[in-house]
């Protein structure tokens, strides 16, 4: 995993991502939120923060958020929002999720855009920590690339801002990987490989981590011909999709 601090730091640079401001589709994944653990002010951990606009986003709704972000640049920018005035608290820690200590619960742990970084062991010790951090009625949302869909871009690359952007799909590992250069200089490349997971395949990865799958919201697609984002479609056709976890509760 140690490719993830230096791909985010320069697909940052390149294209300005974790740098944009707070749009529709970070307050979207803010309303998760309430749409998948129930009204009210929630105590929230967000892993992999990026630029903090997801977590800002729920701190509008009131919230009291805390957001891990490792890569130093994208956390600069999280603190810059958690530095405005707003209806709950953004607090933000510059740290690895996988070695920060956090000493309270939560009522909710998410984690958007990044899971699959590591083997399924460490997608396994991952879950672990999350299970350690909710409180017993708590819920973690994590959201999560589908195998057909990276299947299905293999090899469709295009710009974005200052870089040239693949897709590629590694059949035998069931792995995304998503590669990034500037314009002219593929010599400088850098590549996210994310392990893919049917929701069937997430819930044998889940077993003995504490956790269980509660709820499987489908996420939204790309219309290449039409190049627009489709918001919600079936699980079928979806890029990635949210798996809502709750706490494994023994009875006697």
């Amino acid at each position: 995993m140690d490719w993830a601090l230096e791909f985010y730091t320069k697909q940052n640079q390149w294209s300005g991502v974790y740098e944009e401001p707070i749009n529709e589709g970070h307050r979207l994944k803010a309303g998760w939120i309430a749409e998948l653990t129930g009204t009210g002010h929630k105590r929230i951990l967000e892993l992999g923060a990026g630029g903090g606009q997801v977590a800002a986003a729920m701190a509008d709704l009131g919230h009291a958020v805390i957001a891990v972000e490792q890569a130093p640049t994208l956390c600069a920018h999280a603190q810059q929002l958690a530095a405005i005035q707003r209806a709950g608290q953004l607090s933000v820690i510059q740290a690895d999720f996988y070695t920060v200590t956090l000493a309270e619960p939560f009522d909710v742990v998410c984690y958007y855009d990044g899971f699959g970084i590591g083997s399924d062991a460490d997608q396994r010790r991952l879950l672990q920590r999350i299970a350690n951090w909710l409180m017993p009625t708590g819920s973690a949302l994590i959201e999560i690339g589908t195998p057909w869909y990276a299947a299905s871009v293999d090899g469709r690359g295009w710009r974005v801002g200052q870089a040239e952007r693949r897709y590629n799909f590694d059949a035998d590992g069931c792995r995304w990987l998503d590669t990034w250069w500037p314009i002219d200089q593929p010599e400088q490349q850098v590549q996210q490989s994310l392990r893919c997971y049917s929701p069937a395949d997430l819930r044998l990865l889940v077993e003995s981590t504490g956790l269980q799958v509660q709820n499987i919201k489908p996420g939204g697609t790309v219309d290449w011909a039409q190049g627009k984002w489709l918001p919600i479609v079936p699980l079928a056709k979806a890029m990635n999709y949210v798996a809502q976890f709750n706490l494994v509760h023994h009875g006697k």
